[in-house]
């Protein structure tokens, strides 16, 4: 069995709140392998590529002072317990990084046999799974709810959980390998584990095992869906005016859905089921990973930020297999970091009026009801923003009134484009 893609320790010490970066990414929680008077690589989190010893940056002094400082008065744990990685407090990393080491829950048989061996053993041993939990947004310790059902559909019950607060020693740990990660390079991580990484990953998701669905109330379900961000807080990142999108949409026959009111199960049923999906880009797009999604689907993202392009690029890697599944990004951006420089937390401007043409070209609104609208909006967005926010965004919409300065006139520009299809045309006719 490939020692890379499982591994078994003895007698580590888990510092679950020591400090260090990891090709330049900071993070927190390292095993300790006294004998081996080393880190054990094996349990580094996965960024890009396999990681080198030489990319792990940190406190030396400090870690061997930690190490020392002990003497032998921490937690052991004495059963074999199974390393399940690092829980990032965060929806959309969570689901995008923390998962990778819990390829071993899947089922079905169409993977690698030295994969099918490792899964087979890891299962047969029923262990408990410890997990660090790295300050994130902030510094909790508890199993937020999401990640409780997302674990339990995969096969993790709550009570096999345990994160790790203090200072640990793990008698028998085993240590499966992180198969995703952070711009992830399928060919190196491959190479380095001798499987494919991806195929792992798909039996894993592939398996979330939805609850029951709750009785029918007797309402149809929504074939086409708009995941909306315009019930999130003001402070987390939306396009300025989105709630127009969800006016425009919902006339257009689109149910509103905004995904932090339901379960996780629910929101993977709705989406299995929908026809048309719409989303505005964010971490409620890694649920379709779990889903079986209609043949023929098509599914559209909004982008609210230039990020989004490259999150959803990552996110198409493992969707699962869908005949005619069709795909469209809709960039309307003109202008980003207007309320701040995090882009998931900025408040953005994008071209309102071209997304409605590209998603609803025959639904109009009336005229007062886009301004009840907006000022609802504008209501709310005063009460919550700070004074230099609003500045951003007053300043960036000024600018977008004015044509680029190096712009012809708009008369020339008209003349330039009935000059051009006149050309056309004449070529075209002889």
């Amino acid at each position: 069995m490939s020692r890379q893609l499982l591994t078994e320790a003895r007698d580590v010490l888990a510092l679950p709140s020591f400090p260090f970066a990891l090709q330049g990414r900071p993070s927190e929680g390292l095993l300790w392998d006294p004998g081996q008077q080393d880190v054990v690589i094996e349990a580094l989190p996965a960024l890009a590529k396999p990681p080198q010893r030489p990319e792990l940056l940190l406190d030396a002094g400090a870690l061997a002072s930690a190490t020392r400082s002990l003497d032998d008065g921490e937690e052991t744990i004495d059963a074999t317990v199974i390393f399940g990685g690092h829980l990032l407090r965060h929806f959309g990393h969570f689901l995008h990084e923390s998962l990778s080491r819990l390829w071993w829950l899947g089922k079905g048989k169409a993977i690698d046999p030295e994969a099918h061996g490792a899964r087979s053993l890891l299962q047969g041993e029923g262990a408990d799974v410890v997990f660090f939990m790295p300050r994130w947004l902030d510094d909790g310790k508890d199993l937020p709810a999401y990640m409780a059902e997302v674990l339990a559909g995969l096969g993790l019950p709550t009570e096999r959980i345990r994160i790790l607060v203090g200072p640990t020693r793990l008698r028998r740990l085993l240590i499966p390998a992180q198969c995703w990660g952070f711009h992830f390079d399928q060919t190196a991580w491959n190479n380095h584990l001798g499987c494919d990484c991806r195929q792992l990953m798909r039996a894993l998701l592939g398996s979330y095992d939805l609850p029951p669905a709750p009785l029918d109330d007797g309402l149809p379900q929504p074939e086409k869906l708009y995941i909306t961000r315009s019930g999130l807080p003001v402070q987390l990142g939306r396009l300025l005016g989105d709630v127009l999108l969800d006016r425009l949409l919902e006339t257009a026959g689109f149910r509103i859905f905004h995904p932090e009111r339901h379960p996780i199960a629910e929101q993977i049923r709705l989406y299995s089921l929908a026809r048309e999906l719409v989303f505005m880009d964010g971490s409620a797009l890694y649920l379709l990973w779990f889903c079986h999604l209609r043949p023929g689907v098509r599914i559209s993202v909004i982008l609210r930020r230039r990020q989004g392009a490259w999150m959803c690029d990552q996110l198409k890697l493992l969707l699962p297999a869908t005949t005619g599944l069709r795909w469209r990004l809709l960039d309307a951006l003109l202008g980003e970091g207007l309320t701040s420089q995090k882009d998931w937390e900025s408040h953005n401007l994008a071209d309102l009026s071209a997304l409605a043409r590209q998603l609803a070209p025959t639904t109009l609104l009336p005229r007062q009801e886009i301004r009840n609208t907006v000022a609802a909006y504008a209501e709310d967005l005063v009460t919550h923003t700070s004074t230099a926010q609003l500045r951003g965004i007053l300043q960036e919409l000024l600018c977008q009134l004015l044509p680029p300065v190096d712009a012809p006139p708009r008369g020339v520009r008209a003349r330039l484009r009935r000059l051009v299809a006149r050309i056309k045309r004449r070529l075209t006719s002889r």
